[in-house]
């Protein structure tokens, strides 16, 4: 029942349209899994998979991204660089152009390795019309996150971070530090679930009526170079 309900939210108003913008020089791919940022996307010119566009009415910068990196994964890109980004209005299609990558197994792990690490970011709700403010504490201080923003929280070295949502019939996540651990992504809107539950890699999850959910990877390290941090 959870996990319909939340999947159910993120594919409210989801209706963004793609279009392959340039072909690129990589063929034959098979899917892939993941698409992970590049640095210097110049130098990985000969591996261009597609060049996408996406857009929609007022639409939000994640989903705009998720409908590339559905198509672009199909065709066999497991990496991006953002072209441009363009906010809409009730006048114009917001619109968001991708050139997206085919990396072998060493470039995927040397990329990797440039990757923010050990910080956990709390995404803002999805709406684009309005900065409403979502309350949570973290350790025990109050902190707040706007819609279309984020909140980041660096995890220290052999420390733990808890979030919570809600008081007593609210959800609380653990996070501990871990070497070389990717960055965390949760929000409270549903936006970009990645699986409900009990995660290893130093990830806990108490539940009872709160919400707390976590982001897929691939979207929450895309969300962190467009959106701005919240104030």
């Amino acid at each position: 029942m959870i996990i319909s309900f939340l999947l159910q939210v993120f594919s409210l108003g989801y209706s963004q349209q793609v279009e392959v913008v340039e072909k690129g020089m990589a063929e034959n791919l098979s899917p892939k899994e993941f698409m992970i940022p590049l640095k210097n996307a110049e130098n990985y010119t000969s591996v261009l998979v597609n060049r996408y566009k996406a857009y929609s009415q007022n639409a939000y910068v994640g989903h705009l991204f998720s409908a590339i990196a559905n198509d672009a994964k199909k065709d066999g890109a497991n990496a991006y660089s953002i072209i441009s980004y363009k906010k809409g209005d009730k006048q114009s299609d917001s619109e968001l152009i991708l050139d997206t990558y085919s990396l072998n197994d060493s470039e995927v792990e040397r990329m990797s390795e440039l990757l923010e690490k050990n910080t956990v970011y709390i995404f803002g709700g999805p709406s684009v019309s309005n900065d409403t403010a979502s309350k949570f504490k973290i350790n025990g201080d109050k902190k707040e996150v706007k819609n279309n923003t984020f909140f980041r929280a660096i995890v220290k070295e052999n420390e733990e971070l808890k979030i919570v949502k809600g008081g007593i019939t609210g959800m609380a996540v653990w996070i501990k530090w871990k070497l070389e651990q990717f960055n965390r992504f949760f929000s409270f809107s549903g936006l970009g679930v990645d699986g409900v539950g009990i995660s290893g890699n130093g990830m806990g999850v108490g539940f009872n009526t709160g919400r707390i959910n976590p982001v897929d990877r691939d979207l929450g390290y895309f969300l962190i170079q467009v959106l701005k941090e919240s104030q």
